[in-house]
């Protein structure tokens, strides 16, 4: 279980999140969502411990799982090519697989002596969910799941990760605009408003009542700026 408690983050004078309190269940697949600026994305930040609260603690009660957590939003080395991030990224996870497979999977078997500066938005997308998954992760965090992928890849990369949550019985945590991908990875979702959470969803007990309260919440949000 992942515990959240009394998260307040502040940047300059800006309060971003106020007095979080959160469970995460292990094997919760988790969709944090709001408008811009709502503070979802500081939110998955500090639960993965990227960012640290500025008042507030978060407690991972089993230890494996803080060393086997991902963030799929990742910077690289634009000089280097893909085989070449590729190999980095296995020495820094201390893992060993068939690189072959996982250019494949992701339709980059083409692109390995490719810069990764070169690539298109759409192959750099995919190229962060292959980085994202060598590490196994036990604690998936995903920021805008399928930006730049066109409709058929969004539809695979969908698929690749609920078949890899299922298998692996990983936690996951989804920062989302799309409701549509959010009802299919998740069974729950955490609705935010100005840095506070002002709706805890259960997907699994009723999925589509929940999603159009959703909907009804997302919009008066949106009517209210």
């Amino acid at each position: 279980m992942i515990k959240v408690s009394n998260v307040f983050k502040n940047y300059s004078k800006k309060i971003v999140l106020k007095n979080i309190n959160l469970e995460i269940k292990k094997g919760e697949k988790i969709a944090i969502m709001g408008l811009n600026g709502s503070g979802k994305t500081t939110l998955a930040e500090i639960i993965l411990k990227i960012f640290s609260p500025s008042s507030g603690e978060v407690v991972y009660e089993d230890k494996n799982i803080s060393k086997n957590a991902t963030f799929q939003d990742i910077n690289f080395d634009g000089e280097l090519n893909l085989k070449q991030l590729v190999n980095f990224y296995c020495g820094a996870f201390k893992v060993k697989v068939n690189t072959s497979e996982y250019f494949k999977k992701f339709d980059l078997e083409n692109e390995t002596k490719q810069k990764y500066l070169k690539l298109s938005g759409g192959q750099k997308q995919k190229f962060k969910f292959l980085i994202t998954l060598l590490n196994n992760p036990k604690l998936l965090l995903l920021d805008e799941l399928t930006t730049s992928l066109d409709y058929l890849w969004r539809h695979k990369i969908v698929l690749l990760i609920k078949d890899y949550i299922i298998k692996n019985d990983c936690t996951l945590i989804m920062v989302s605009h799309d409701i549509e991908e959010v009802s299919q990875l998740c069974d729950r979702v955490l609705l935010m408003s100005n840095g506070e959470i002002i709706k805890d969803l259960d997907l699994k007990k009723t999925k589509e009542e929940s999603i159009n309260i959703l909907k009804k919440e997302i919009l008066s949000n949106a009517s209210n700026i």
